[in-house]
């Protein structure tokens, strides 16, 4: 039996160039925000999903006997929910440090999961970013696992929260103060490539299912599918022209569910739709559908305003 919490191995960044050009390119004919926003010279608000996944990557692993290179820790594994705070922008080339702890896994329906929780600083120690990541071991079930869970259970673990210190910082103030309560953003049919995929994933990929057709069946799906921040990253881009490039890097907390896969060739619409304006916060629903399919993502934004 494991013990948890487990402490994992702090693990530096700096982002590599190419993920994050690939990141901007993997958004296709859409994405004018996003690559403005890296033009500015900040790391885009859905690859900061990545924070745990950079950690659980990199973690030491032993060799095996043969001699042959395990895979990494997230190679085959999805994620299905992801919630965390954005504190300050990220410079494309700062030398980041993301620390942090495995706090449980439990298995429902078949299904094993795993919870890891991430606090991220820049280089000079300033946090830019807490996450709480759920993560799918396998796509497909085990039909044998019987309902457990070992560490603390995920409804009792601390998730990140908005931050409303940060929010005196965002320039886009003016901007986020006539949201309107309905106003709804997107609405873009988008094809997900191959291509695109293959992009965002650059030829040193953390899980191959996202570009890899071998990779992707050896997990259990029938084609490559867009990796989670990758389909959120539409419904944020939507969020980002209407209201400014920074304007989800200053406090800003997300909460997505990835409920099923967009494999390549797919064609998806994302939104945003703002549910609430008030004296400290505007909150949208954000939803990413497949055309003529199911809903492939749901999930929540909140932007802190200053008081």
């Amino acid at each position: 039996m494991t013990n948890f919490p487990r402490t994992l191995v702090p693990v530096k960044g700096p982002f590599r160039d190419e993920k994050i050009q690939g990141a901007a390119e993997g958004m296709g004919s859409y994405g004018d925000a996003t690559r403005r926003l890296v033009t500015a010279g900040f790391v885009q608000p859905d690859l900061i999903t990545g924070m745990t996944l950079a950690l659980i990557s990199n973690q030491p692993r032993t060799p095996r006997p043969d001699g042959e290179r395990k895979a990494s820790g997230t190679a085959g594994k999805i994620w299905v929910r992801e919630r965390y705070t954005i504190h300050r922008p990220l410079v494309v080339d700062d030398v980041w440090e993301v620390t942090g702890e495995s706090t449980g896994t439990y298995a429902r329906k078949g299904r094993a999961y795993s919870t890891t929780r991430a606090t991220s600083r820049n280089h000079a120690g300033e946090c830019f970013a807490t996450n709480l990541t759920t993560g799918l071991f396998r796509y497909q079930p085990d039909r044998s696992l019987v309902d457990s869970h070992e560490g603390l259970p995920i409804e009792n673990t601390p998730a990140p929260e908005p931050d409303w210190d940060a929010a005196r910082r965002n320039p886009h103030i003016d901007s986020l103060a006539v949201a309107k309560v309905g106003q709804t953003l997107g609405g873009i049919e988008v094809p997900m490539t191959l291509a695109m995929m293959r992009a965002r994933d650059t030829d040193n990929p953390d899980n191959p299912i996202h570009s890899d057709p071998e990779e992707a069946k050896k997990a259990g799906l029938g084609r490559p599918i867009a990796g989670g921040s990758h389909v959120a990253a539409f419904a944020l881009e939507a969020v980002m022209q209407e209201f400014g490039i920074e304007s989800l890097l200053h406090g800003a907390n997300f909460d997505f569910r990835w409920k099923a896969p967009t494999e390549d060739g797919s064609h998806i619409i994302a939104t945003a739709t703002v549910t609430a304006t008030e004296s400290d916060r505007v909150a949208f629903d954000l939803q990413v559908d497949l055309v003529d399919g199911p809903t492939v993502m749901v999930g929540t934004l909140m932007i802190p305003l200053p008081q």
